[in-house]
């Protein structure tokens, strides 16, 4: 939004100053890396000196620039502010101009001290843009009150709910775990929630005062017992493989030091390369404690020739683009910014409330595209600190409506999860319940008459979606499950013809849902007990000796239907309708069974019949559609196959992707069709022009 609004504006004021503000390095890299992407012309300004000249160039200069709000140091710009005060006494500068914009990346940070007023101080009338995806709304930090004006505090608003509706974005579900032997006490999360403990960055808490630094120390006392953290790794490792893989996952840690306690834990019970821990490291710091500097030792034996940058990069990628690793272990990086559309599930092992928490749970909420759709249904949080009990409160500083689709109580799902099957149910009444054939087949049936197979199908893709969120807790629902599961693939595999198989594959990853299905059906009886048939010599053999009679019926009319449906094209054109008039009749029941299966084996005989008949010619499906218009309208005649294939070979380098899109090449191929209809049909065909327009339905639609 950022990068589109700076190229408008450039276009509308001509030769603007646009500043993009950023707080940290790897965002200062990663808008340069998509300003090249799209072309426009910019300079990153790599210091205080390069800031001051770019401030001071005649009236300020004129471009796109990128910068750390960091630069804008009051002792460093002090003598560039007073001077700019002077000359714009008597001429127009940086700080006088009215276009000068500036946008501001994680408007919510460093917006309320020091270097902000610096900046602001220099930049007068310029405008200012804050984008954010967490504003708060403090007493001492209001991202509305700096940037927004009492009755309008949003200049554009698109939140949770906007990105998940849209497709951006996928649910959050979260599930305390081990709430007994491993969450924070009550009055501990009060504690946290009271204070600004979490939010001061690490390296800075030895300045906090001793009441405070004390209650945080005893929260971090009580999450890094080794007992503990043995015990929530052995659930991590356990859920991980049963519930996660093959999506990745994170484990946030209490502080760097707990980082390592759980790459040790972890590596007991998982392949040591599973995981990788991603921190800062401080070698010249003599309070550094020795279990992280002995990790540090080990991480760059490891990587050897990198520096830790390097390390994190190449972590990171691998993560994203390779098998291993599986689990990011973190305390502070990747917290914020970090995209990885594979990460589905996140371990919270660390106190964390208001932007920080909404930001890091968000790590986990991409879609995860395969083949254009995406396959990853949520997001998951596990809860090791009982943070989530206090939902409402962890997150008070956002507008209720904001925050009521952040996150899903896992009960809540197993809520909706009982509405869905009592709905899905609904449709089957008087059918039994039962693992057998008879009973599916009528459910089968029951959606067909009554049309309503792409509300059941929605329902129950709902119900797959909530019955795999809730992975330990629906035991209760899973005989059901398993019923409607088979009633699902059932009429995939009797209605459209397609093998289970193929349509799981527009599940999640296709080993995570055969392996998910294949616990609650038997996929093999499915496909035994309803085989997609082929409309061949054999089958009709074996059908005509049958009793006439419902089952018989239906399985021949499914067959045909579903042959039509696959095979749509020239060859069977013709008996659309029929076979949807058989249909229509059937289902109100106006006819007796027995003459509407009299009109479905004839179709199938004829369907047969044209099958035969195009193999013995040796036929495509196009040339024998072409073939049959050219002997309606002349009558039979053997040349009529070899003028086809002279036919379509004059018209074949027309015919690329698409072209029935470009109405010249449609006039130029209706032509060259004309064209050689007079000249090989003059005196033979009854209407050469409506011949010709049969001839090129056939082609716009199949050639």
């Amino acid at each position: 939004t950022m990068i589109f609004s700076a190229y408008k504006i450039k276009r509308l004021l001509g030769n603007p100053t646009i500043f993009f503000i950023v707080d940290r390095k790897e965002l200062e890299d990663q808008l340069a890396g998509e300003l090249k992407s799209v072309g426009l012309s910019f300079e990153v300004i790599g210091s205080i000196n390069k800031l001051k000249e770019v401030l001071m160039h005649a009236d300020g200069k004129r471009g796109i620039f990128i910068t750390l709000i960091h630069k804008f140091r009051e002792e460093e710009l002090r003598e560039v502010r007073e001077e700019l005060i002077k000359l714009s006494k008597r001429n127009k500068t940086i700080m006088t101009r009215k276009d000068v914009v500036v946008f501001i990346d994680e408007g919510h940070r460093t917006q309320y001290g020091d270097l902000a007023a610096s900046m602001r101080s220099i930049l007068r009338t310029a405008s200012f843009f804050a984008f954010t995806g967490t504003p708060i709304s403090k007493k001492d930090r209001d991202t509305y009150q700096v940037f927004g004006y009492p009755d309008e505090p949003y200049l554009h608003r698109y939140f949770i709910t906007d990105s998940i509706r849209d497709g951006f974005t996928v649910k959050i579900a979260y599930q305390p775990r081990l709430e007994n032997d491993v969450h924070l006490k009550k009055e501990e999360l009060e504690a946290f929630l009271s204070s600004k403990l979490e939010e001061i960055p690490e390296e800075y808490r030895e300045k906090v005062k001793a009441e405070l630094k004390k209650k945080l120390n005893t929260i971090k006392v009580f999450l890094k017992n080794p007992k503990r953290i043995g015990l929530v790794a052995e659930d991590i490792a356990k859920h991980y493989i049963e519930h996660v893989e093959p999506f990745k996952a994170m484990v946030v840690a209490v502080d760097r030091e707990a980082c390592v306690l759980y790459k040790e834990a972890l590596d007991k019970l998982l392949p040591c390369d599973y995981t990788e821990v991603v921190m800062t490291y401080n070698p010249s710091d003599p309070n550094e404690p020795e279990k992280i500097r002995d990790y540090h030792k080990k991480f760059r034996e490891r990587f050897l020739g990198k520096d830790d940058k390097e390390i994190v990069e190449e972590i990171v990628n691998r993560f994203k683009y390779r098998d291993t690793p599986k689990i990011l272990i973190v305390t502070d990086m990747l917290l914020t910014g970090f995209d990885a559309p594979i990460l589905q599930t996140m371990y919270l092992d660390k106190p964390l409330k208001e932007h920080r928490l909404l930001q890091a749970i968000a790590r986990t909420n991409r879609p995860y595209l395969r083949d254009g759709e995406n396959i990853k249904s949520f997001g998951l949080i596990i809860d090791y600190v009982g943070i989530f009990k206090e939902l409402k409160r962890a997150l008070e500083i956002y507008d209720e409506v904001d925050i009521r689709e952040v996150a899903t109580d896992i009960k809540k799902i197993k809520e909706k999860l009982k509405n869905d099957i009592e709905k899905a149910l609904s449709f089957f009444e008087g059918i039994e319940v039962k693992d057998d054939r008879e009973n599916i087949m009528k459910a089968v049936e029951t959606l067909f008459k009554k049309e309503s197979w792409d509300e059941f199908q929605k329902l129950y893709r709902s119900i797959r979606y909530h019955y795999k969120l809730l992975k330990e807790d629906r035991l209760e629902f899973k005989n059901t499950f398993a019923w409607l599961t088979q009633v699902y693939y059932a009429y995939y595999a009797k209605v459209e013809g397609l093998p289970p198989e193929i349509e799981i594959k527009k599940d999640e990853f296709v080993e995570d849902a055969l392996k998910f299905i294949h616990e609650t059906v038997n996929l093999g009886k499915i496909t035994k007990d309803f085989p997609i048939i082929e409309i061949d010599e054999r089958f009709l053999g074996k059908i005509t000796k049958q009793k006439p009679n419902e089952r018989t019926f239906t399985d021949l009319l499914f067959a045909v239907r579903r042959y039509i449906n696959v095979h749509r094209g020239p060859l069977t054109e013709d008996l659309v309708e029929q076979v949807e008039s058989i249909v229509e009749r059937w289902k109100h029941k106006k006819e007796e069974i027995a003459k509407l299966y009299k009109e479905i084996l004839d179709i199938a005989q004829r369907i047969q019949e044209r099958e035969e008949e195009k193999k013995k010619l040796n036929l495509s499906e196009l040339e024998y559609s072409i073939v049959t218009i050219l002997k309606r309208h002349i009558g039979d005649n053997p040349q009529l196959i070899e003028d086809t294939k002279i036919l379509l070979n004059e018209t074949e380098d027309l015919r690329f992707p698409r072209w029935q899109e470009k109405s010249d090449i449609i006039s130029t191929i209706s032509r060259k069709v004309m064209i050689f209809l007079v000249r090989k049909y003059k005196d033979k065909i009854d209407n050469v022009i409506r011949t010709r327009d049969e001839i090129m339905e056939v082609l716009k639609r199949w050639g």
